[in-house]
């Protein structure tokens, strides 16, 4: 079973404003087009976890009309901490069957669904452990992990940098995997990001 976790818990302070419910194409915000694009994943069986931070009772709403059943709505009291806080309140308590999941970021509304399907499809072809995915030399995300680096990253300290000290003493066991997909290198963390990116997704 594969899980996957969207981080949409950040306050947009390079956006100067809440980027989770930016208004980004049909009828869909940032967040919601983030979304839409794992739940067209159907070799992700498991849980869905949206972790909501800052104004989370606003961003929340944002989901109340998805009736998928593998979709969760998790909140990350402490946000401020930064994403390492966000990573494991999406990961706790994740059913054993879950043989891997995803990391992902609720301002990358331009990958490809097939970009899921075919990091699943490696890791279980595969010997690799961590999933990385590469356009032309720039890794991005969704970054996918085997579970039985579950218990670590739940053990980490809320520090600057994200997965990335987990991916260094690890490195053996990451596969960096090229890709097709330029989406996976962009996130709209400023304004020019946003209104660029929007224009051309239309």
């Amino acid at each position: 079973m594969i899980a996957a976790v969207l981080l949409a818990a950040g306050e947009g302070s390079r956006m100067k404003e809440l980027k989770q419910t930016l208004p980004w194409k049909e009828g869909f915000n940032l967040a919601q087009a983030s979304l839409e694009i794992i739940l067209a994943c159907k070799e992700i069986e498991g849980p869905i976890r949206v972790v909501i931070g800052a104004k989370a009772d606003q961003v929340q709403k944002n989901f109340e009309k998805y009736s998928d059943s593998r979709l969760e709505i998790r909140r990350n009291q402490e946000y401020k901490k930064g994403m390492i806080s966000s990573i494991k309140t999406g990961l706790e308590s994740l059913p054993g069957e879950v043989e891997g999941f995803f990391i992902a970021l609720a301002d990358q509304p331009l990958i490809s669904p097939g970009t899921y399907t075919e990091l699943t499809r490696v890791f279980r072809e595969g010997e690799h452990k961590i999933i990385v995915p590469v356009y032309r030399g720039n890794r991005g995300h969704p970054v996918f992990m085997s579970s039985d680096f579950l218990a670590e990253i739940l053990e980490m300290p809320d520090s600057p940098g994200g997965l990335r000290p987990l991916l260094k003493r690890y490195q053996d066991q990451v596969l960096w995997k090229d890709v097709k997909d330029p989406g996976v290198t962009i996130d709209l963390d400023y304004p020019e990001d946003y209104f660029h990116y929007r224009r051309e997704g239309k």
